[in-house]
């Protein structure tokens, strides 16, 4: 008895999905054909070859988990488009509405950019499930898209599938680690995940600010990482040493007097901003009085913050 093929990963490359037939770019002194050529009725068939389709035929694949394309990512490969063609084929497939794209989107749009009124296509037979997969593993293969688009399509993925991250993680060729560290970070308040998109603040820092269970709190340190000044080390140890320092109650707001809550959490907010470190406030029991901590996390941390400060450690 013959054993059953164990299902193909897809991470390991989209070669499979392009005919092993080759696509001849059209050379900037021979524009490419604007006569539309018919389509062969086996274009379905693994084994087809490439053709060309006009650009309006296609539209873009609603799976796509990028969400949004850079201006100035389609116009670097406009301008490439313009001095050596479309090197790639765009895959596509029928749909009730005309043709959807699989996997190309941006050559697509750099063609239509670039004045192309046709582009090379290979047309596949595809399920809802595999528009996103292969969607997928195209971005995941130029690694640019951010860390909360990444997250957002393995969440999508699993969720319209009912798939496990496991599972995903097998279908995409990832670890399942990998899958499970940025499904985390959909747990971040979106004040965070806007950050963590705009690269403010890293996946080292985000993955820290996790394990935080406070909200406000996670902001407080987010606004500090995202002045560049505070390394990840920096901020594991910070939120080690509070969680040490605050074993039966929340860090944050609810460990202050409701009372004086809005002002000395504002205070504690200026002066962290200001020092980019760990800042507390306590209220002492004569009016006016109190005890003001800055704390550091290593020796160079202790020496930024002196020279913020003003302080030479110079004898």
């Amino acid at each position: 008895m013959s054993k059953e093929t164990p299902p193909r990963r897809l991470g390991r490359g989209l070669d499979s999905l392009v005919s092993p037939a080759s696509f001849r770019a059209a050379s900037p002194d021979q524009p490419t054909p604007t006569s539309h050529r018919a389509l062969p009725p086996e274009y379905s068939s693994p084994s087809t070859g490439q053709v060309f389709m006009k650009v309006d035929q296609l539209r873009p694949n609603k799976q796509q988990p990028r969400g949004q394309i850079r201006p100035e990512d389609i116009k670097s490969l406009t301008d490439s488009i313009k001095q050596s063609g479309v090197l790639q084929p765009v895959i596509v497939r029928e749909s009730t509405d005309g043709f959807e794209i699989i996997a190309g989107e941006r050559r697509w749009r750099a063609a239509k950019a670039a004045g192309l009124g046709e582009i090379p296509v290979v047309l596949r037979k595809a399920t809802e499930e595999q528009m996103i997969e292969w969607a997928m593993v195209e971005n995941l293969q130029r690694e640019d898209l951010d860390p909360i688009e990444r997250a957002k399509g393995y969440e999508h993925f699993c969720k319209q599938f009912r798939l496990t991250s496991e599972v995903v993680a097998e279908r995409l060729g990832e670890d399942r680690s990998t899958v499970v560290n940025y499904l985390r970070l959909l747990e971040l308040p979106e004040t965070i995940q806007g950050l963590v998109a705009l690269g403010r603040v890293s996946m080292g820092h985000a993955r820290c600010l996790v394990s935080v269970s406070d909200e406000l709190q996670q902001l407080r340190y987010a606004e500090m990482v995202s002045k560049k000044e505070l390394s990840v080390r920096t901020l594991e140890d910070m939120v080690r040493r509070d969680k040490k320092s605050s074993p039966h109650r929340k860090s944050g707001p609810s460990s202050t007097p409701a009372r004086t809550l809005p002002h000395i959490f504002d205070l504690e907010r200026r002066f962290e901003d200001k020092l980019k470190t760990k800042v507390s406030i306590k209220e002492g029991k004569k009016k006016g009085s109190g005890r003001l901590t800055i704390e550091y996390f290593s020796l160079d941390d202790f020496d930024r913050i002196a020279l913020r400060l003003g302080v030479s450690l110079e004898e």
